[in-house]
């Protein structure tokens, strides 16, 4: 269930979090006194993934009863991805940023997951007033999710999505380029289909 989008964390990913101990738990249920597991289905508000740091450890609890072994996998991914945005340094996250302002100048709207989707929408709303907390947001949620992605495509072949609601495939080249030289990719694994990269580097003949 796990253990394949685990492997596919790159080793420059796993080091900058550290120690990670995995618990899957049926549910997790979120209360006024706090979170628990819970064998059952409670009745309340759950939560799909929690964790925190313990002794220098981070201890992540995945709630899998009502998920899919792929849906599973790539909560753990999105869980990586959360955990590593606080530990990538100013200038990556300046690197990653100047590209969102690219796009933001091309008037792309699309976006790479739903929570981003809903940021940059609530920011192309305030017109001209991209700097400051919202936009922080918007770059952080951005952010995760396309480290998410990246990794999701390290485990296995996925499909793209298109439309106006989605990121286009040049601004998400552009994005999975910088992330695997932030985060290269562990031996064995790649990016983009080798065959459509052998035909990107094979020189042209021009008539």
């Amino acid at each position: 269930m796990i253990r394949e989008p685990a492997q596919a964390v790159p080793d420059a990913i796993a080091n900058r979090i550290g120690p990670l101990r995995l618990l899957l738990v049926p549910y997790i249920a979120c209360t006024k006194e706090g979170d628990y597991v819970s064998f059952s289905k409670p009745e309340g508000e759950t939560h799909t993934s929690v964790w925190a740091d313990l002794d220098g450890v981070t201890r992540v609890v995945l709630a899998c009863r009502e998920l899919d072994a792929h849906d599973t996998g790539f909560e753990l991914l999105a869980c990586v991805a959360e955990l590593v945005r606080p530990r990538m340094a100013p200038e990556e996250i300046s690197q990653f940023q100047r590209l969102l302002e690219d796009e933001l100048r091309q008037g792309i709207t699309g976006e790479i997951d739903e929570e981003a989707a809903r940021a940059k929408q609530g920011l192309l709303s305030r017109s001209g007033r991209r700097r400051g907390q919202e936009f922080d947001a918007y770059r952080d949620a951005s952010l995760v999710e396309t480290v998410a992605e990246y990794m999701h495509g390290l485990w296995h072949d996925v499909q793209i999505r298109v439309g106006p609601e989605h990121l286009p495939l040049a601004q998400l080249r552009l994005r999975l380029d910088l992330v695997s030289r932030i985060f290269p990719p562990n031996e064995g694994y790649s990016v983009f289909d080798e065959a459509i990269v052998k035909n990107e580097e094979a020189p042209t003949n021009d008539e």
